[in-house]
Formats: C-alpha cells, sequence, structure tokens
C-alpha cells in the first residue's frame, strides 16, 4: 500500500502539472500534497458520507443541497440529486448518469473525479495547510489550484474527504461551493450499490436528503 501510494503521489506530481502556466513550484510541498491527494484516492476502507452542500455560484441565487459517497475496498459511489457515478479506483474506470438528461458517461474521467480530489484538471499550484479537526477526525487540510478554481479539501488519516471548499481562482475568492460532512458511518446502506444497474436507484437515506439541524 505504502508502494502505491508513493507511485500515485508520483504520478499526481508528474502529470498534474502537465501544460500548467509556469510558475516556480516548491517540490517538497508538491510532494506532501500528492501523497495527501493518494491517500484519498487510494483508501481501502468502506464507509458511507453524507454531506450538506452550500452553493454561491457567481449572477446566481445562494442554493443548499444533499450530497453523498460510498466507499467498499476499490469501489466508489457519489450521489447527488442530479448525478449519480460508479467507479473502480484501481481499474481506473466508471459510469456517470446524469438524472437531468439521463445521459451516461464511461471512462476513465469518472475515476478521475469520482475517486478522491479530483485529478482530472491540471494544477497550477499544490499547498498543505496543516493539521485541523473536524467534527468526525484530525485531518490534513491541502489546498490546490486550477484554472478556475482554488479547492480547500480536509482529508482524514485513512483517506475520507471530510470537507471541500471551492473559491473562484481570480482576484474576488468568492466561495461557490461548501461542502460538509453531517455524518460517517462505517457500514454501507447496501452491498449492491457499484455496477452500472444500480444507477437507477438512489442508496441516499431520506434523513440526510434535508438540512442538517446544525453544523
Amino acid at each position: 500500500m505504502r508502494r502505491s501510494l508513493q507511485l500515485v503521489a508520483a504520478a499526481i506530481l508528474l502529470v498534474g502539472f502537465v501544460g500548467a502556466a509556469p510558475a516556480p513550484v516548491d517540490q517538497s510541498e508538491a510532494a506532501k500534497v500528492g501523497a495527501i491527494i493518494a491517500r484519498s484516492k487510494l483508501t481501502r476502507e468502506t464507509y458511507a458520507v453524507y454531506f450538506w452542500n452550500r452553493m454561491q455560484p457567481p449572477g446566481h441565487e445562494a442554493a443548499e443541497e444533499w450530497s453523498a459517497e460510498f466507499n467498499s475496498g476499490s469501489l466508489h459511489r457519489v450521489e447527488t440529486p442530479r448525478d449519480r457515478l460508479i467507479a473502480d479506483c484501481a481499474a481506473h474506470t466508471g459510469t456517470y448518469l446524469s438524472l437531468v438528461t439521463r445521459e451516461v458517461v464511461t471512462g476513465p474521467q469518472i475515476a478521475g473525479v469520482a475517486c478522491g480530489i479530483n485529478t482530472n484538471r491540471q494544477f497550477l499550484a499544490l499547498e498543505a495547510l496543516g493539521r485541523v479537526k473536524t467534527r468526525f477526525a484530525d485531518a490534513d487540510r491541502v489546498r490546490v489550484t486550477d484554472a478556475e478554481n482554488v479547492r480547500t479539501y480536509d482529508i482524514s488519516d485513512n483517506g475520507i474527504i471530510l470537507r471541500t471548499i471551492f473559491e473562484t481562482n481570480d482576484a474576488r475568492h468568492l466561495t461557490v461551493l461548501d461542502v460538509e460532512a453531517v455524518q460517517v458511518l462505517r457500514s454501507l446502506p447496501s452491498s449492491n450499490m457499484f455496477d452500472e444497474a444500480s444507477l437507477s436507484v438512489s442508496f441516499v437515506p431520506d434523513r440526510f436528503k434535508i438540512a442538517p439541524k446544525s453544523l
């Protein structure tokens, strides 16, 4: 596992910066963040995480909604009110279903976005922001910058993403998305939730589809 972590971290450093605008990069900082990103992508824990999301897209009204992520071994599932994704994070394959258009997309890019931190977008900067305490566990906080967003993640020691904040990558640094875990369970609502047939149904209990009383 440690060897796999090192290999994925190295791949992130080699691929993540391909084509990036020239900028000085602290290689030790990048290596540290790469290892934390790899941890999120290689976790083999069994868990269900339910999130509450606050969204404020520029020029649009603020909105709130639920989302959830499920993991078992190398298999991962993501649900939102509009999307469902499944992925095999070891095989780097996945399938996406849009509940709005009914479009289905299959390919390695789905695993890239579903498995841990999204590595489909090239990185312009990587920062390790130290240890933080969350409601569920201590975590490493990292910040990655791409052409559109500055993304901050809190990642537990066993690779679970517990909070994500997206800001605009401009002078305003507006927070456009804040995703925070409201429940972390070490069991799954079903064992049959990682194949394409399962995309036809939701596995998120109704109690997690309403706003939590507090965060």
